[in-house]
């Protein structure tokens, strides 16, 4: 039995790894780091939406919400800034 051999310059991602020496011993810097870490990669918002299966007309709809949201609060934003008034209805 030949024992597995680890490859050296493997470019294979084997998951996050966050030193605790390194930052200073403190276990909750290290744990927050490793948290933005995650957070950045959108590990977590991937596995959630994997968690059911979602017809590709559906992801589009998605989207094409979350584009619309987006560009409505930009919107808003930028007529706060200008002052622009609105007529909303009541």
């Amino acid at each position: 039995m030949v024992p597995y051999k680890k490859k050296e310059n493997s470019k294979e991602f084997r998951g996050f790894y966050v030193d605790v020496t390194k930052s200073g011993g403190d276990a909750i810097k290290a744990f927050r780091k490793l948290k933005r870490m995650y957070k950045n990669t959108r590990y977590f918002e991937e596995m959630r939406d994997r968690q059911y299966y979602q017809k590709p007309s559906e992801i589009k709809r998605e989207t094409a919400k979350r584009k619309k949201q987006a560009l409505r609060k930009l919107q808003k934003s930028r007529d706060d800034l200008l002052g622009v008034k609105r007529n909303r209805k009541k």
